[in-house]
């Protein structure tokens, strides 16, 4: 028997926008993965992942980005802007629906590179709501742990976005058309190390650091925007988290990078699908105080 066709779930803000979370649904009772993606990849990069998921056994949810909406968005402008706030609060109203539709499941969330910054940030603020975090090919922006070019590269995307309104990614090859929020949010981390934003501008590092739930960290082989050292990075403000670290890819002829291994999901599913269950477990038996 074929499965289900994946359902896409239209979710309404107040400013008036919406946006679509594509749901495929697994066994009753399954753990629920949601996937957040990273700047500028629009949900349905994600369409071999999620089945490929689904088939081992577990639901899948996708989200959209905000201002890379399929419909029912906007895209960034001087006219219209947002910053990673606003992004943490889509991701709560992923949440929040998926917990109207399956509300005894167990839910992860699966953070793509901008989306492993939000989910980190969205699970600080509602400790004991999920039962694990993965950030795959994701990391601190901080320049220290690069070198001086990656303080230029803030420098330029500060006078671009500041010039144009917005930031022109999508001209640049480095993700799309991004709201100057969402960029400032961006370049203060990568001046300060620090997860910082929100109005009034809070600190977001003290509440990664009392967090306690498993996370699975997997960088690529031939990622040049979230080396290991990246990783590691973000990793560190993670006091008390339970932690599996993983490394892929060192080995193969085409290394997968930071946007190829979703299309190619096998890299991923045996190790993903055993760490779940391990998490789901975690979270079952009450080991966690969030």
């Amino acid at each position: 028997m074929s499965a289900p066709s994946p359902e896409d779930i239209l979710i309404h803000r107040p400013e008036g926008t919406c946006f679509t979370l594509r749901w495929y649904p697994g066994p009753a009772g399954a753990p629920v993965v949601l996937v957040v993606p990273a700047m500028g990849v629009r949900a349905g990069y994600y369409n071999k992942l999620a089945p490929a998921l689904r088939e081992a056994g577990v639901s899948v949810a996708v989200t959209e980005l905000r201002g890379h909406e399929t419909s029912g968005g906007r895209r960034p402008s001087r006219r219209y802007d947002f910053g990673y706030a606003d992004l943490v609060e889509d991701v709560g109203r992923s949440v929040d629906e998926l917990r109207v539709r399956v509300p005894e499941a167990q839910i992860l969330l699966l953070g793509h590179s901008l989306g492993g910054h939000v989910g980190s940030v969205y699970a600080a603020q509602h400790p004991g709501t999920l039962a694990g975090l993965m950030l795959v090919a994701t990391g601190s922006v901080w320049w220290r742990l690069w070198d001086w070019r990656m303080y230029a590269i803030g420098v330029l995307m500060s006078l671009l976005t500041a010039l144009l309104g917005y930031f022109p990614g999508h001209r640049l090859g480095f993700a799309g058309r991004e709201a100057r929020g969402q960029m400032r949010d961006w370049i203060r981390f990568n001046r300060t190390g620090r997860l910082e934003f929100g109005a009034p501008r809070v600190n977001h590092d003290p509440g990664l650091a009392r967090l306690e739930l498993p996370i699975l960290a997997v960088s690529f082989e031939g990622d040049s925007f979230a080396p290991p050292k990246a990783l590691e990075g973000l990793l560190a403000k993670f006091d008390r988290a339970r932690i599996t670290r993983l490394h892929l890819g060192a080995k193969e002829q085409e290394p997968p990078g930071h946007l190829r291994w979703a299309r190619r999901p096998e890299l991923l599913i045996g190790t993903m699908t055993t760490w779940i269950d391990s998490s789901a477990e975690h979270f079952r038996t009450g080991d966690h105080r969030g």
